[in-house]
């Protein structure tokens, strides 16, 4: 399979807090087709699955728009500028949780949607802990119930669709077998 050759010109706009960019590419067999994908190009975000010392994970319980639905979030969101992923995934958990990071192991890096620009790291935080009372963030949306959940239960949340970066826990699946005591 070939690449497709993208051509100009390329279309951004904002809509709300959100990045539309408009792509045109022209197919090996000469057909030309354009995508509006979201999020500007290059936009790198990061989400953690955070352990405590007894491996309980951290979660955010909270209210989605999209699906509306309340899900059982790993922290997670955008690295900004200056920042790196790793700063960034250490942020959002304080940020959205009130835990502080032990060590930080990245899992890998991801895509989540054939129409998104943006590049997802996921990470797994062992030995966090407890250093404010709850999300230091005053942003709406990060305003959840933080809650201690099992590794087991974190597993289900994302087989079931109770969370939505279920593509973290599956990077960190062998991980969090070797945490559980369980043999591979």
């Amino acid at each position: 399979m070939q690449k497709w050759k993208r051509i100009e010109p390329t279309k951004v706009q904002k809509v709300g807090w959100r990045t539309i960019v408009t792509k045109t590419f022209v197919t090996p067999n000469g057909q030309t087709i354009t995508f509006d994908t979201v999020w500007p190009e290059g936009q790198y975000f990061v989400h953690t699955i955070a352990l405590t010392s007894d491996n309980k994970v951290v979660v955010s319980r909270c209210f989605r728009a999209g699906p509306e639905k309340v899900f059982d979030e790993i922290p997670g969101g955008f690295v900004d500028k200056g920042e790196t992923p790793e700063q960034a995934a250490k942020r959002e958990l304080l940020e959205e949780t009130g835990y502080e990071a032990g060590e930080m192991i990245s899992l890998g890096v991801s895509h989540k949607d054939t129409y998104m620009n943006a590049t997802w790291e996921s990470f797994l935080a062992t030995n966090c802990r407890k250093v404010a009372d709850g999300p230091t963030s005053h942003e709406v949306e990060e305003q959840g119930e933080v809650r201690l959940i099992s590794i087991d239960e974190l597993i289900q949340n994302a087989k079931h669709d109770n969370m939505t970066d279920a593509l973290a826990v599956f990077l960190a699946y062998d991980k969090l077998l070797e945490l559980k005591g369980v043999a591979q």
